[in-house]
């Protein structure tokens, strides 16, 4: 769609009422165009969230700063991508330029990982004063991403642009597709070839995501869904949830079966709009017993795997973590669940 017609149904969409609850079991309909487009693969498969440090109002405001060993650390186990969750809405001085420190520094991390071999997602985290006024700061998300793309201009296409992270109370279905498709107006302008993983709504949640639109004639974007399903189990004890019941368990027939049948309505989806999709995050709350953990993370990351899903854990070494960083060093459970061969 050329970008005038985005531009239209951006202003309309922006304006519109907040809509009503999705049914999650409703599949996608077939794109025709899409189905006839042929789509590239895109630079990631096993990917690992470097959450906690960026994402925060500055790095190392919640206990963790990344260090460089913790990249290699990441590539040496196998994982071929990172994502970076950045707060770039904190950083924004006169006229909405970024901060050249904070630039610099999300520079030095992407350049070490590819040095590494990895690819790296970029996203936009936390920008929570667009989610409350989506029309207003739009002009801000914009400004983020035009300078994100000329700065990274020349990166090479394992550099990935993801658009924003979990929109929510008062970014409607509509107005994320607006939105996708007004920065990806804004990123094609500077680059044609750079991967760019489009929003979904309801916090990334598979309700969300089967809303999302993707463009008919663009090979190279990619779709997420969060998945921390059941809740209940994922975030148990973790004193920003609600979740204080704790000694909750997962496993058996009837909690795989759940997990297949949310996986199918993801599959139905990429089919039918022949998208790549990315479970950009998945993770269960550090207190929980490492078998535990282990367990419905391996189940995860299998069920992904059986689909053609990329995956992204959340996250490294903070509070859903695979790293323990008080001994340096993978805990054993979550680098098996991870990165094991799953048919041992």
């Amino acid at each position: 769609m050329h970008a005038i017609s985005r531009t239209v149904i951006l202003g309309t969409a922006l304006l519109a009422a907040c809509e009503g609850p999705a049914d999650s079991r409703v599949q996608a309909t077939p794109d025709p165009v899409r189905q006839s487009l042929a789509v590239d693969t895109p630079p990631v498969a096993r990917c690992m969230n470097l959450s906690g440090a960026l994402e925060a109002e500055y790095e190392g405001a919640w206990g963790y700063t990344i260090e460089f060993g913790h990249i290699d650390a990441i590539a040496g186990a196998g994982f071929d991508t990172i994502r970076l969750p950045v707060r770039w809405s904190a950083h924004l001085g006169a006229g909405d330029r970024i901060a050249p420190d904070v630039l610099a520094r999300v520079d030095a991390i992407i350049d070490h990982a590819l040095s590494r071999g990895l690819s790296v997602i970029v996203d936009v985290h936390h920008f929570d004063a667009l989610m409350r006024d989506p029309e207003g700061r739009l002009p801000q998300l914009a400004a983020i991403w035009r300078q994100l793309a000329e700065h990274y201009a020349g990166y090479p296409d394992t550099l990935i642009f993801e658009l924003l992270n979990e929109p929510t109370d008062r970014v409607s279905a509509a107005q994320v597709n607006a939105i996708n498709a007004h920065l990806l107006d804004v990123v094609r302008a500077v680059s044609q070839e750079r991967w760019v993983i489009l929003s979904s709504a309801r916090w990334n949640n598979i309700e969300g995501l089967v809303q999302t639109e993707v463009p008919a004639d663009d090979p190279r974007v990619m779709t997420t869904v969060h998945y921390y399903s059941p809740f209940e189990f994922t975030h148990q004890g973790a004193p920003w949830s609600n979740q204080s019941r704790t000694g909750i368990e997962w496993g058996g027939p009837a909690d795989e079966a759940e997990l297949a049948r949310d996986f199918d309505i993801v599959a139905q989806y990429a089919h039918a709009q022949n998208v790549p999709v990315l479970i950009g995050e998945f993770g269960v709350y550090y207190e929980v017993p490492e078998h535990l953990r282990a367990r419905w993370v391996g189940a995860v990351r299998q069920a992904s795997e059986d689909r053609g899903f990329a995956w992204c854990h959340w996250g490294f070494a903070t509070t859903l973590r695979a790293y323990n960083r008080r001994t340096d060093s993978w805990i054993p459970e979550m680098r098996e669940a991870l990165v094991g061969d799953p048919r041992d």
